[in-house]
């Protein structure tokens, strides 16, 4: 979050701190489950805890942007679309009904109704991400190693959201996805820093 606040362009500063906001609420919630005894508070953890399936495609979309480096493209486009899944995924939290087991390994655990549903989602805007990366590879001047970093990043989320859909679980919730894209942001950032240097030492 600092990193992102010191180096990152104005354009999509903002976006990120939201972007990032999203991954921390989410890890935030998980620890929670972990170590609260009160089950009456966990139900309000519901929208918080499958996070994860908006806060990826966001961060995708950002990174995409980076990697692609247009200076024409405007990044205000990304705001519509992250307003439009935003609204998706809560019309998705609202209509889902969620139940509560306890695991003596991972404490609470929550599952809704729709889980089906939301991983559908994720995965129809994850599989038109990687096409749109695929694509991007043979524009000019591309971050070609970058964008293949994201294709491959991409295509470990979504086998393992269709592995938990397939009701294999090593864990109670999907985190490898954003392991991997906080790994990946963060050499975006740090690109930004080597961007800055490079330009005030010019």
């Amino acid at each position: 979050m600092k990193k992102n606040l010191d180096v990152s362009p104005k354009k999509i500063k903002i976006y990120l701190v939201l972007v990032i906001t999203l991954f921390l609420l989410r890890h935030i919630a998980l620890f929670l489950l972990c170590i609260l005894k009160n089950s009456t508070i966990i139900y309000y953890l519901k929208p918080i805890i499958y996070l994860n399936h908006l806060s990826i495609p966001l961060m995708v979309l950002a990174i995409t942007y980076v990697y692609l480096r247009s200076e024409r493209l405007n990044f205000g486009g990304a705001y519509i679309i992250a307003m439009v899944v935003c609204a998706i995924y809560i019309a998705i939290m609202q209509i889902s009904n969620v139940t509560v087991q306890v695991s003596y390994l991972y404490g609470f655990i929550l599952e809704i109704d729709k889980e089906t549903i939301l991983f559908l989602f994720s995965l129809i805007l994850l599989g038109t991400l990687l096409i749109l990366n695929v694509i991007l590879l043979d524009k000019p001047f591309v971050n070609k190693i970058g964008v293949w970093f994201v294709i491959i990043a991409i295509s470990i989320v979504m086998v393992e959201d269709i592995i938990i859909l397939g009701g294999v679980k090593v864990f109670p919730y999907s985190v490898i996805g954003d392991m991997i894209f906080l790994i990946i942001m963060n050499l975006v950032l740090k690109s930004f820093k080597v961007s800055s240097k490079r330009i005030t030492s010019e």
